[in-house]
């Protein structure tokens, strides 16, 4: 088994760390793994695909991280239904990008939107679309605990691997290693292509495209996705619907940035935007005119992050137009400080009038500010996400403002989205996201979260009684 010091660097460039990491190839050299662990009393911090945006693959200082990037295992075909799905056996530590290899014509339902997040990642995470959770098409995965035991976890296990099935998704790690699962593609037919149409743009005040918003969830429009956009303080809102067409040949249609595989020119504009995101909001109202429609492939638009995946990459190369860039002052780690807030249904008007109430303190953040966007979900099955328990789903608001490490503007961006977490919580029930940064104190993230502390301790106890798998994140909630 490969042992290396490696520089470790969340997404969303605040958390790096340089750790020991060990990279087990077999089932049988992690159990070994687990097994010398408990026996040394050293804590392990499993890492993945390096794809988080936050704290969550981040080792303490006492642990050394757990590579499973180079565990084998085969992808198999197992079932192939009457519109073209298909169930396939996949392993846990296989990428988006790798499956699309092996399926280039089909895609999962509700993944991630970066395609180098492994399987397994995105069902600890519980990681979602715009429309639904990728744990709704996971019917069953293997998992092994540090106990060295290996669970066949489906809905009707009995006994352990059930209860392991409803609360793996959501446990970031905690509860042990997702070797293989079994996932649903949908086929993705000739000339099919994702149109995105700006079905509002006008002022936030009085909500009117929120309330659209909700109409289009209700009524099953724009299948594909729905997102709602407010730029500045209070500005201006755009809607946006999405769906599958087939467009005639005659019919052109502009790409969107970042949904096509113009790779490194999205990787340039980003690092630009970043660099001064006040230049975001004008020229996205320019881009986002009422009415007008978008083409995109529909890979390039189920993943539409994979170039700020792959920006450090070629931001921090020595190619000549990275060099510029970095001379120019853009960071190649594209800092940004970020937080997502799951918002019960009725909340969602007072807890954004909230938000604008607290913005309306911080005036000089508005210049940082890259994104503000909000998504309906429906109700989550989840017991370990943050909109679990919200009767009619949720709604998901996101935050993104653009910093520099150590600078006055990072310290105010961290206030600002603290202040948004106390508030949103002790007035309104809602809750930071796990998922992304939370920039809060750890003691009102334990009671933010505290069923989910109590259900994911409880079960941690049962298959890691001696706290061998650990992260920044879990050691932060006290697990």
């Amino acid at each position: 088994m490969r042992t290396t010091t490696t520089d470790l660097r969340a997404m969303g460039g605040l958390y790096e760390a340089t750790a020991s990491v060990r990279e087990p190839t077999t089932p049988e050299e992690l159990a070994a793994l687990f097994q010398d662990a408990v026996a040394q009393r050293r804590r392990l911090t499993l890492i993945g695909a390096r794809r988080s945006f936050g704290e969550h693959f981040l080792p303490p200082g006492d642990a050394e991280g757990v590579s499973t990037a180079r565990l084998s295992g085969t992808t198999r075909l197992l079932s192939t239904e009457a519109d073209g799905g298909i169930w396939v056996r996949a392993p846990g530590s296989l990428t988006f990008e790798a499956l699309h290899r092996e399926y280039p014509h089909h895609l999962p339902h509700h993944p991630p939107t970066g395609d180098r997040i492994s399987l397994a990642g995105a069902l600890a995470a519980c990681a979602h679309n715009a429309v639904g959770f990728f744990a709704e098409e996971v019917r069953a995965f293997r998992l092994m605990t540090p106990d060295g035991a290996v669970h066949e976890c489906h809905a009707a296990a009995p006994g352990l691997a059930g209860e392991l099935f409803r609360l793996v998704p959501g446990s970031f790690g905690a509860l042990g290693v997702i070797l293989e699962l079994e996932l649903r593609l949908f086929r993705v037919r000739e000339r099919q292509r994702a149109e995105i149409t700006v079905l509002e743009h006008g002022p936030t005040q009085g909500y009117a495209a929120l309330e659209r918003l909700e109409t289009l969830y209700r009524s099953g429009d724009y299948p594909l996705g729905r997102g709602l956009f407010f730029f500045g303080r209070r500005g201006k809102s755009v809607l946006l619907g999405d769906r599958i067409v087939v467009p005639e040949p005659h019919h052109k249609a502009a790409p969107l940035p970042l949904t096509d595989d113009a790779t490194r020119r999205n990787i340039v504009a980003q690092g630009l935007a970043n660099r001064v995101p006040g230049l975001v909001s004008p020229l996205q109202g320019l881009v986002l005119r009422q009415g007008r429609r978008f083409h995109a492939g529909l890979y390039g638009f189920t993943f539409f992050q994979r170039s700020y995946d792959r920006a450090y990459d070629y931001l921090a190369s020595p190619e000549v137009l990275p060099r510029v860039l970095r001379a120019l002052g853009i960071d190649p780690r594209l800092t940004v400080c970020h937080q997502t807030f799951a918002v019960p249904v009725e909340r969602r008007q007072s807890f954004l009038d909230m938000y604008f109430d607290v913005f309306d303190a911080y005036p000089e953040l508005e210049a940082r500010l890259e994104q503000q966007d909000l998504i309906r979900l429906p109700e989550c099955a989840w017991p370990l996400h943050a909109a679990h328990g919200m009767p009619g789903g949720a709604y998901l608001f996101s935050v993104s403002m653009s910093v520099r490490r150590g600078q006055s503007h990072e310290a105010r961006a961290r206030t600002f989205l603290g202040e948004v977490s106390r508030r949103a919580f002790e007035e309104q029930g809602v809750k930071v996201m796990l998922l992304k940064q939370a920039h809060c104190e750890p003691a009102l993230l334990r009671r933010m979260h505290a069923p989910f502390i109590e259900a994911l301790s409880a079960l941690k106890q049962r298959v890691d009684p001696h706290r061998v798998l650990t992260s920044r994140m879990l050691d932060a909630l006290g697990l």
